[in-house]
């Protein structure tokens, strides 16, 4: 499971979650503390939950063509990017120092 952090700013509120899913993914369900989204694009499913005012991301994709694997992407990292307040660079930044520190 993937971690994201939000940028100063940027609140991990429900509503805002469900605000940026009903955006980019046009849709999603909800099963206790996960939101769910299924069967966009090369995403089979997409599960996020929010806690400790940090993301949950787990994601099972299906093999597709180039064009709609690309379409997904660029669609989960505008969202990701538009939720959290942070660049997919950025997001790799973290994720480096975050894996250097448990190391």
């Amino acid at each position: 499971m993937r971690e994201y952090r939000f940028k100063r700013g940027f609140k991990p509120t429900p509503e805002r979650l469900e605000e940026m899913l009903e955006k980019h993914f046009g849709g999603f369900e909800v099963d206790g503390n996960y939101y769910i989204v299924r069967d966009f694009g090369a995403i089979e499913e997409l599960k996020l939950k929010l806690e400790n005012k940090r993301l949950y991301a787990e994601s099972k994709t299906r093999m597709t063509d180039d064009d709609t694997a690309l379409k997904t992407l660029k669609t989960y990292n505008r969202f990701l990017e538009e939720l959290t307040g942070y660049t997919a660079k950025e997001r790799q930044k973290l994720m480096k120092k975050e894996a250097e520190k448990s190391g």
